[in-house]
């Protein structure tokens, strides 16, 4: 597994294949088929006791199939290991890997994909769990989140489609959480006005006018949500209603 403890044993022969026993040279590994820029740690260069090189505590970070490890030592022909596979370790972290639109209508639908990662940031295949987004910024404020908001992974990729929030703002974020894990936090994305679908009078008439003279009053054209409909230009009218 990706950060996993592995070990080898290089052994150092004679032109007949028999074992060096007086060799106690230095020899050293080092990754030479690398399908995935993995980095080797651990102690990489040991003496040999009696003609045998013994390696433990080696790990690769970056998951990949084909690794190869080739051994040198001064004045020695080198060698190249058979070739293994680095798999990834388990989850420890989300990670938001496609961020929600940057800017979204009240009340339309957005989505987000949120990825579960080991501690060397390969996609950790095997994690099946619940992973779960709810507002963090709540721009509106008091905007509400619609939608299934907790998914099951698969193969590691939770993916939200369907979400939508209802009240505009600027700078909103989503959190996603799991049990277990280190959760992630999206960029910031805005929400704009939906077309306007009702009038409100937000500023009323006084509530006493003398006959003739002048009052006036304010209507509002908002969204289905009540926010402001602040495309809307239409042309207005007022009317005496109760007579």
């Amino acid at each position: 597994a990706a950060g996993a403890s592995f070990g080898l044993v290089v052994t150092a022969k004679d032109a007949s294949g028999n074992v060096a026993t007086g060799y106690t040279g230095s020899v050293s590994v080092a990754i030479g088929t690398n399908p995935s820029s993995g980095a080797l740690s651990g102690t990489a260069s040991v003496s040999a006791v009696a003609g045998v090189a013994t390696f433990s505590g080696l790990s690769i970070d970056k998951v990949g199939t084909g690794y190869t490890l080739n051994a040198t030592a001064t004045g020695l022909t080198g060698a190249t290991s058979s070739a293994f596979n680095i798999t990834p370790a388990s989850a420890s972290q989300l990670i938001v890997t496609t961020q929600p639109a940057s800017s979204s209508v009240s009340g339309t639908s957005f989505g987000l994909v949120v990825t579960a990662k080991d501690a060397a940031g390969n996609v950790a295949t095997g994690y099946t769990g619940s992973v779960t987004v709810a507002i963090g910024n709540n721009a509106g404020p008091g905007g509400a989140l619609s939608g299934t908001a907790s998914v099951s992974a698969v193969a590691g990729v939770a993916t939200f489609s369907g979400l939508s929030i209802d009240k505009v703002g600027t700078g909103y974020t989503l959190n996603a959480t799991a049990s277990g894990l280190t959760g992630a936090t999206s960029s910031t994305f805005d929400i704009t006005p939906a077309a306007a679908s009702q009038l409100i009078v937000t500023t009323q008439p006084a509530s006493s006018s003398v006959s003739g003279t002048s009052f006036g009053l304010v209507v509002t054209a908002k969204d289905a949500a009540g926010n402001v409909a602040t495309g809307y230009t239409g042309s207005v009218s007022v009317a005496i209603g109760t007579n």
